[in-house]
C-alpha cells in the first residue's frame, strides 16, 4: 500500500509540472490582447470541444491550430522528462499523451477531409472574410495546402479528361465545380451558457436557452453562437 502511494505520489508530480509548463509558456507572450494565459486543462479542454465540433458540424470551424500546436509542443517537453519518473508514472503518462496525440491528429485529419472535399468554397470564403468581425476558417497552412490541392486536381482533371473532349465541354465552369456543405443539415448542440431570444427554428418565435440543455437545430441558425463559444455541439 505503502508502495502503491509512493508511486501515485510521483505521478502527481509529474502532473504538476506538465502544468507550469503551459502556463510559464503561454505567460510568456508579450502581447496580451493576441495571446490567453490558459492552464494545461484548459487548453485539452478547448482542443476535445474543438475536436468534436469539428467531427459533428458539416462544414469546418474556426482554426485551432495554435491549441494543437501548444499541445504537442507540451507533450513532447513532458515525454522527454519521463526518465526521472518511476514505471508506474511513465505508463500512465504515456496513455495520456497518447489521447492527447490522437485527438489532435484526429482533428486536423478531419479538417484536411473537409478542406480536400470543399476546396473551392473554402478559398472562396477565406477571400471574402475581409471584416473585423470575420471568422477565418483555415489557418495559414491549411490555405496553402487547399490553393496547392485545388491547383493540382484542375490540372490533372484538364489533363486526363478536359483536353481530349470537344468544345463547349472541355471547360470547367467555377458555378459548376464548387461542392457546398450542405449548412441545413440537423446537428445537436449544447447550451454553454444562458442565452436570451435565440432564433432556432425561423417557423417559430424566439426562445431563451438555458445552460446545459440539449436541442437539435439545423446547424446554419445556430452556426454564430457556435462561432462565438456560447454552445457546443454534440
Amino acid at each position: 500500500s505503502s508502495g502503491i502511494n509512493a508511486e501515485y505520489g510521483e505521478f502527481q508530480t509529474v502532473q504538476h509540472y506538465f502544468k507550469r509548463i503551459n502556463l510559464r509558456m503561454d505567460m510568456s507572450q508579450e502581447d496580451d490582447d493576441q495571446y490567453e494565459q490558459l492552464t494545461a486543462a484548459q487548453v485539452l479542454s478547448r482542443l476535445e470541444e474543438s475536436w468534436v465540433n469539428e467531427r459533428v458540424s458539416p462544414y469546418l470551424q474556426e482554426s485551432q491550430q495554435e491549441v494543437v500546436d501548444c499541445l504537442l509542443e507540451q507533450c513532447q517537453s513532458v515525454e522527454e522528462n519521463l526518465s526521472r519518473a518511476s514505471p508506474f508514472a511513465v505508463g500512465i503518462h504515456q496513455l495520456e499523451m497518447q489521447r492527447i496525440k490522437y485527438m489532435a491528429t484526429d482533428y486536423l485529419r478531419t479538417r484536411l477531409k473537409k478542406i480536400e472535399k470543399y476546396t473551392e468554397y473554402a478559398l472562396e470564403e477565406q477571400k471574402g472574410q475581409d471584416g473585423e468581425e470575420s471568422v477565418l476558417k483555415l489557418s495559414p497552412g491549411e490555405f496553402s495546402y487547399a490553393r496547392e490541392f485545388h491547383r493540382n486536381f484542375q490540372n490533372h482533371l484538364k489533363e486526363t479528361a478536359l483536353k481530349h473532349m470537344p468544345n463547349p465541354f472541355n471547360d470547367i465552369k467555377k458555378s459548376q465545380s464548387v461542392t457546398a456543405p450542405n449548412l441545413n443539415s440537423f446537428v445537436f448542440f449544447k447550451v454553454k451558457e444562458d442565452i436570451r431570444d435565440v432564433l432556432v427554428d425561423p417557423r417559430e418565435l424566439p426562445k431563451d436557452l438555458s445552460e446545459g440543455e440539449i436541442h437539435i437545430s439545423k446547424f446554419l441558425p445556430i452556426a454564430t453562437l457556435l462561432d462565438q463559444g456560447k454552445i457546443n455541439l454534440v
